[in-house]
């Protein structure tokens, strides 16, 4: 008989086992178990065959038993495993949509960033759960500054000009405010509103007329760049110090709810007033703020100057440089 004859079909009937057979047959067993081991399960009938009670020697037919048994667990953990697979794939699936949202989330963090004030942003991600944006009573400094000519120059030029020509002032003066920890709060044709804040009340003061300084130092750079292209423009400044309703404002009308974060009051609104006693590129700051930042500016004292819509006059310095 040779080996390839060894079959269920082949085997069944009375059989006078020897020696030689026994080995053959656990030789094809063992073959077919290779062959499970593989995936391969077109010959698993043989083993279930051999595994029939008084047809098969006791040995052969425990071995078919035991390989059979194999089969069975190898194929449950298979279709374990696909069911595994398959609960994978759709949480896969699942986990591609959520990050695809986070995706337009951050996207849409990143565009609304641009337009939030960065006091706002901050007290956003301490707390995203329950972020305090309530108006509460903190000491700031406040500042104003207009670029002087820009009714001027914009009856001049086209409005695409003139935009570009009001960003490009206005774009050097970012990195002084933010690196100073200045938060631009109002944006208006050719005005900002800068808010200072720390804990020390002396160094947000001296944050202000430090930024102050520097955006004056940037605005001689550009008129001196752009000399006989356009007329020199100056930046007038005006700042004041003190306590100030620090949080939102809501605004409500029958189209809808309008937020903005400012900071209100007395200190702010002189600050306003200051800017515009200003002229030629001066910069003005209140009594306030002159107290907290004389040992660190050079300051002269201009005396109480009457401002519009302020009842009593009002102690003003001009900055006039570092040092005293």
């Amino acid at each position: 008989m040779r080996e390839s004859d060894l079959s269920s079909s082949a085997l069944r009937g009375d059989l006078i086992m020897t020696s030689e057979v026994s080995e053959r047959f656990i030789k094809y067993l063992i073959e077919l178990s290779k062959d499970v081991a593989k995936g391969r399960y077109g010959k698993a009938s043989d083993v279930f065959e051999f595994t029939k009670s008084g047809q098969y020697p006791d040995l052969i037919a425990e071995l078919a038993e035991s390989i059979g048994m194999m089969m069975v667990k190898i194929e449950a953990r298979e279709f374990q495993l696909e069911g595994m697979i398959e609960e994978l794939r759709e949480k896969n699936i699942e986990l591609e949509k959520t990050l695809r949202k986070v995706e337009i989330l951050e996207n849409i963090k990143t565009h609304l960033g641009r337009f939030v004030p960065q006091s706002v942003k901050r007290i956003i991600e301490s707390t995203p759960e329950d972020p305090n944006l309530q108006k509460q009573n903190l000491d700031v400094s406040v500042l104003f500054l207009d670029l002087a000519g820009y009714t001027r120059l914009s009856e001049t030029l086209e409005a695409e000009r003139m935009n570009f020509f009001i960003e490009m002032y206005f774009s050097s003066f970012l990195d002084d405010i933010h690196q100073n920890n200045g938060d631009i709060n109002e944006t208006a044709g050719d005005g900002l509103m800068v808010i200072f804040q720390d804990e020390e009340k002396t160094l947000h003061a001296e944050n202000a007329v430090k930024t102050a300084l520097a955006i004056q130092e940037k605005v001689r750079s550009i008129n001196q760049d752009l000399d006989g292209h356009f007329q020199p423009l100056a930046v007038n400044i005006g700042i004041n110090s003190g306590s100030a309703l620090v949080g939102s404002t809501c605004f409500e009308g029958i189209t809808g709810t309008r937020f903005t974060f400012t900071a209100s009051g007395p200190v702010t609104n002189l600050a306003a007033r200051i800017g515009q006693l200003a002229s030629n590129g001066e910069i003005l700051v209140g009594e306030e703020t002159a107290k907290r930042t004389q040992e660190r500016f050079s300051l002269r004292d201009l005396g109480p100057k009457g401002l519009k819509n302020v009842k009593e006059p009002v102690r003003i310095f001009q900055v006039l440089g570092e040092g005293t």
